[in-house]
C-alpha cells in the first residue's frame, strides 16, 4: 500500500505569484475602484492604499471584482446526496466600509489563454499527456485528470450539480476558492474517479474540475490542486495552452445530450444482415465512413478463427498482464486453478440526489474462461504501422423480430430491483485481456503489419455461464458493448454464441 504522509493541515495558502499581465491590470482596476469612491462620504473613509489592498488581495484571492461586485465559488447541499457548486456575487465591496458606489458596473474583461503550470505531483505520479498524470504502476488508470472551462458568459454563471457525493467542503488551493467532494465507490479495491475538486481561477475567469480517483488519497488531491497554477500567455502564443470548454459551448452540448442523447439498445433482425460466422474473412475498409482512417483499421481483413470456452484461465499469457489485473484474477480462482462462481448483484438504482444505488440481492452463477484467436491480415500493397485492435463483447437476443442488447434477467420475484450486474472480472465486456501491445502506450495496437503479413491477436473475457447463449464479438474500434452502432452494424459483428 503507498504511503500517504501529507496532512491536510499541512497545507499551505501561498500566493502564486503574480504574471505581469495579471499585475497590470490589477493597478488598473485598482485606479477604476479608487476613481469611483464617493466624495459626500466621509465618514469611516478608506485610504487611498487601504482600498488598493483590499482590491488587489481580492483578485489574488481569486474573486473577480468590477465596480462593486465580486464573484466568490460556495456549495450548497441539494436533498441528502448532493451539492450545488456555484459561482455567486458578493456584494462585500458595496459597504458602507470600502465606499465604492453601488450599482456601477464596467465590462468583463477579455479572456485570455492560459498555461498551466503543476508544482506539486506525490512520489511515483507522472504525466501521461495533458491534464492527466498517473501513478507508474497503474498507468492510465487512476491518478487524476483536469479538466478547465473558460467562462465566456460570466463567471455567476458557473454551476454544477455533482451528486453521490460522500462528504464536501469548501477549500482554499493555492488562495483561490474550490471545493472537494467525496463521492460515493472507491471502496471496493477497485479504481474509480470517487474525488472531485473545483477551483475558480476568476482573475482570469478559469474553472478548473479535477477527477482524483481512488487510488489518489485525499491529502495528496488537495496537494496537486494547490499547486495549480494558471498563467496568461501573449497573445498568439499557443505553446501549451490550456484547451478549455466555453461555458456557453459545454452547457449546449449538455442540454443537447440531455435530449438528444437515445441510444439505440434495438434493431430489425434485417439491420444484422452483416452478420460473420467463426472462420469467415471480412474487410475492415468495406466500411464506407470518412473516419475510417482514424478507426486505425486501414486495408485489413479480419477473420475469427478459433473461440475456446474453458473452467480454468492456464490457457492465458499473465505476463501481459498489468500487476493489478493479475491480483484481481487470482480472485476469481480457486486453489485448483478452477474458475469460482460469479457474484450477479442484483441494483435498485437511486437519483444521486435523494437515493443511492443499492444492492438488494445477489447470488452465485458459474462462470466460463472465453478465449477468442482473431487474425489481422494487411490485404493492401502498402505496410501498415499501429494497427489499432480492439473488442466489444456484446450480448444480444432475438425478441419479437428484433435484435436487442441483453442487459441482465428483468425484474421480478417479490424485491424490486433495477439491474443485474455481475461483480468482479465477469462485469467487463470490453476486452481486458490481449497478448499483443504496441503503439506509443504499449496497448492494443498491432506495431506493424508488411503487405500480406497477418497478426495473431487473443483475446479473452469472463462470461457468466447462462449468458453464453448471447455472445456477439463487435470488432469496430469506434462501437461499443451496450448499443448498436452505425459503423459496427456495416462491419458485422461476429456471431461467437455457444
Amino acid at each position: 500500500m503507498r504511503q500517504q504522509e501529507m496532512k491536510l493541515e499541512d497545507l499551505r495558502q501561498n500566493f502564486p505569484e503574480m504574471p505581469s499581465e495579471l499585475r497590470m491590470m490589477v493597478e488598473s482596476e485598482v485606479q477604476k475602484q479608487i476613481s469611483m469612491v464617493s466624495p459626500k462620504r466621509r465618514k469611516r473613509h478608506m485610504g487611498r492604499k487601504m482600498i488598493a489592498a483590499v482590491i488587489a488581495a481580492v483578485m489574488l484571492l481569486g474573486t473577480t471584482v468590477f465596480a462593486g461586485v465580486a464573484y466568490k465559488m460556495h456549495s450548497e447541499p441539494v436533498g441528502k446526496y448532493a451539492v450545488n457548486t456555484k459561482i455567486e456575487e458578493m456584494n462585500q465591496m458595496e459597504t458602507e466600509e470600502n465606499n465604492l458606489v453601488a450599482g456601477q458596473t464596467q465590462e468583463v474583461i477579455d479572456i485570455k489563454d492560459v498555461r498551466m503550470e503543476v508544482s506539486y505531483l506525490p512520489e511515483g505520479m507522472v504525466k501521461t499527456e495533458d491534464g492527466k498524470y498517473s501513478y507508474t504502476d497503474a498507468l492510465y488508470k487512476g491518478g487524476v485528470s483536469i479538466i478547465f472551462y473558460k467562462m465566456d458568459t460570466g463567471d455567476a454563471q458557473f454551476d454544477m450539480l455533482t451528486t453521490n457525493v460522500k462528504e464536501s467542503e469548501e477549500i482554499k488551493a493555492g488562495g483561490y476558492d474550490g471545493i472537494y467532494c467525496e463521492l460515493y465507490g472507491g471502496d471496493d479495491g477497485e479504481i474509480s474517479f470517487n474525488q472531485r475538486i473545483y477551483v475558480a481561477y476568476t482573475d482570469v475567469h478559469y474553472v478548473m474540475e479535477m477527477y482524483a480517483a481512488s487510488d489518489v488519497s485525499k491529502e495528496d488531491a488537495l496537494k496537486i490542486a494547490e499547486g495549480v497554477h494558471l498563467q496568461p500567455v501573449a497573445d498568439g502564443d499557443t505553446q501549451d495552452i490550456v484547451h478549455a470548454y466555453n461555458w456557453s459551448a459545454y452547457m449546449k452540448s449538455k442540454n443537447e445530450e440531455e435530449i438528444e442523447w437515445n441510444p439505440s439498445v434495438a434493431v430489425p433482425k434485417s439491420a444484422m444482415k452483416n452478420t460473420h460466422a467463426v472462420g469467415e474473412a471480412f474487410a475492415a475498409a468495406n466500411v464506407e465512413l470518412p473516419e475510417n482512417d482514424w478507426l486505425g483499421l486501414g486495408n485489413v481483413e479480419i477473420k475469427v478463427t478459433d473461440v475456446k470456452v474453458r473452467d480454468k484461465i492456464n490457457m492465458l499469457d499473465l505476463s501481459v498482464l498489468d500487476d493489478d489485473l493479475k491480483e484481481e484474477l487470482q480472485k476469481e480462482i480457486n486453489q485448483s486453478g478452477e474458475l469460482l462462481p460469479a457474484k450477479i448483484n442484483y441494483i435498485k438504482y437511486g437519483n444521486g440526489i435523494d437515493t443511492l444505488n443499492e444492492v438488494v440481492d445477489s447470488r452465485e452463477v458459474p462462470q466460463k474462461l472465453v478465449y477468442v484467436t482473431v487474425e489481422y491480415t494487411n490485404i493492401g500493397s502498402d505496410e501498415l504501422d499501429e494497427v489499432l485492435f480492439f473488442g466489444n463483447l456484446m450480448k444480444i437476443v432475438e425478441e419479437n423480430v428484433q435484435m436487442k442488447i441483453y442487459t441482465g434477467e428483468a425484474s421480478g420475484g417479490s424485491v424490486a430491483w433495477d439491474d443485474a450486474v455481475p461483480e468482479g472480472i465477469a462485469r467487463n465486456r470490453e476486452m481486458w485481456y490481449y497478448d499483443v501491445h504496441g503503439g506509443e502506450r504499449r496497448n492494443n495496437y498491432i506495431t506493424n503489419l508488411k503487405a500480406g503479413e497477418t497478426a495473431t491477436v487473443h483475446m479473452a473475457w469472463l462470461v457468466p455461464e447462462e449468458e453464453l447463449g448471447y455472445m456477439y464479438l463487435n470488432l469496430d474500434t469506434s462501437g461499443g458493448s451496450y448499443e448498436f452502432n452505425e459503423s459496427s452494424l456495416d462491419l458485422g459483428y461476429v456471431d461467437i454464441r455457444q
